[in-house]
């Protein structure tokens, strides 16, 4: 991003935030009182920023990325002209030395000097469409059903296992087990209108999972968190955000672990991603062929799924960039070949 003449850091809550102002001309910090997190309090923010003739087109916010906190504040500030940043809550900390000092001036203070200092590597955030936030709504909704259907059929069978059981409170789960399966279904429904309301998604969902192993709900994941493929468009750092990248574990001479991947970023994508893996494995001829070499050379099984999960990513990726769907052992062929040959 291009420097600003002020940094603002904003440190939210559920009920209030706390602003910070870096004054890049002076480079000193100004912290203003608390905010009510609510229209109102956005109101109050854009008051107190006309009463220092503080312009939007001159400013960076920068927040941390906590849920739903700062979603209506992020649209607010975006609606105004201001150029918003919201960043991993790790990476700000990392940024400062340790210190037992914590209160939400002071982490408002250290939002907006990070904001100061990584400018050339800060980017805008950008408000995702209406589809694409009601899919995300829906997946999560889903995901809620999808845990409650699991935790009722544990209860279930744990009951039917006392000596002294209940009838009546078996049906009960039964019927709590019957209504997640329908909600799941309404949902899975709902998120296939939205899709066809968008020829533009439509046909990348189809394109994804024509790809052996790669069902709907990988697909519609990956397309929420992509923001309808036009972010993350980097295997690696897709890669990277869903945890699933080896990462070296060294220090000096002594101490020599194997890669694991981080297991950072979100969990249904990585679970997802190894179940595609573990179907592409078995269905996908290439795959299969690959799995079965790894394994005979030594390799832990679980490692090469989560290779295999890696080289999905690159397919879909690639897929969703050209607007290709998969074709069985295509070659990949370097220009320079051609115009040689």
């Amino acid at each position: 991003m291009n420097k600003a003449k002020y940094y603002i850091g904003i440190d939210i809550s559920s009920e209030y935030f706390t602003v910070s102002i870096l004054t890049t001309k002076s480079m000193k910090t100004d912290s203003l009182e608390n905010f009510e997190n609510s229209i109102n309090g956005f109101g109050k923010l854009l008051k107190e920023f006309q009463s220092q003739k503080i312009k939007a087109s001159d400013c960076i916010a920068c927040m941390e990325a906590t849920g739903v906190y700062g979603e209506q504040l992020a649209y607010f500030l975006i609606s105004e002209g201001f150029s918003v940043v919201i960043e991993n809550p790790l990476k700000v900390k990392r940024a400062f030395d340790l210190s037992p000092k914590k209160t939400d001036k002071i982490d408002s203070k250290r939002i907006a000097e990070y904001a100061l200092r990584f400018v050339d590597e800060l980017k805008a955030w950008t408000p995702k469409s209406q589809i694409i936030e009601e899919i995300r709504v829906f997946l999560t909704q889903r995901e809620q059903f999808s845990v409650q259907r699991i935790s009722n059929i544990n209860a279930k069978k744990a009951l039917g296992k006392k000596f002294y059981s209940s009838e009546k409170a078996i049906q009960m789960y039964k019927e709590m087990i019957k209504k997640c399966e329908e909600n799941i279904k309404n949902i899975d429904k709902e998120i296939l209108s939205l899709i066809e309301k968008e020829p533009e998604y439509r046909q990348t969902i189809a394109n994804i999972t024509s790809i052996p192993g790669i069902g709907n709900m990988l697909a519609f994941n990956l397309l929420a968190v992509t923001n309808g493929f036009k972010e993350h468009m980097n295997s690696k750092e897709l890669a990277s955000y869903a945890g699933i990248v080896p990462l070296p574990f060294e220090s000096g001479k002594s101490i020599r672990k194997k890669n694991t991947s981080s297991g950072i970023g979100p969990g249904k994508i990585r679970k997802l991603l190894f179940m595609a893996s573990m179907t592409s494995r078995m269905h996908n001829k290439e795959m299969k062929e690959y799995f079965l070499r790894k394994v005979a050379e030594g390799k832990n099984k679980r490692l090469v799924l989560n290779n295999i999960g890696n080289k999905l990513l690159k397919i879909i990726i690639a897929l969703a960039r050209n607007r290709k769907s998969y074709i069985e052992n295509f070659i990949s062929i370097n220009p320079v070949f051609l115009k040689n040959s």
